[in-house]
């Protein structure tokens, strides 16, 4: 049976616990540091080999497969992390792994470009 309460009054308030603020930091950690940056190097390697899977000598070793595998790849990182995003729960991961995943291409890309820099030096 229920508990009764006189009129005019309310139960007492459940007890609220302070909100987890683990969950938030191992979110932003684990995302930022581990899985965004894990997603931008595994991603466009696993475009690459699924690209060139597809260019075959059917198509005459056409390297527009590679390319669209290439560009999925460099842009599914960055897909990925979205519906992370949508709940309050996950957001801390998404935002980890979104920030991840962006300063890793963006440090890679100058590694990049240095690289293209020093080989085009002709000696």
């Amino acid at each position: 049976m229920s508990q009764q309460f006189p009129p005019g009054s309310f139960p007492p308030p459940a007890a609220q616990r302070p909100p987890d603020s683990t969950n938030k930091l191992l979110g932003y950690l684990l995302g930022g540091l581990l899985i965004g940056p894990l997603l931008a190097v595994a991603c466009p390697l696993l475009g690459l080999a699924i690209g060139s899977a597809f260019s075959t000598r059917a198509n005459d070793y056409d390297g527009t497969p590679i390319g669209i595998g290439v560009v999925a790849g460099i842009l599914l990182p960055l897909l990925l992390p979205i519906p992370f995003l949508t709940r309050p729960a996950t957001r801390p991961w998404g935002v980890g792994m979104l920030a991840g995943a962006a300063l890793t291409m963006i440090v890679f890309g100058g590694l990049c470009a240095g690289f293209i820099y020093l080989l085009s030096q002709g000696s």
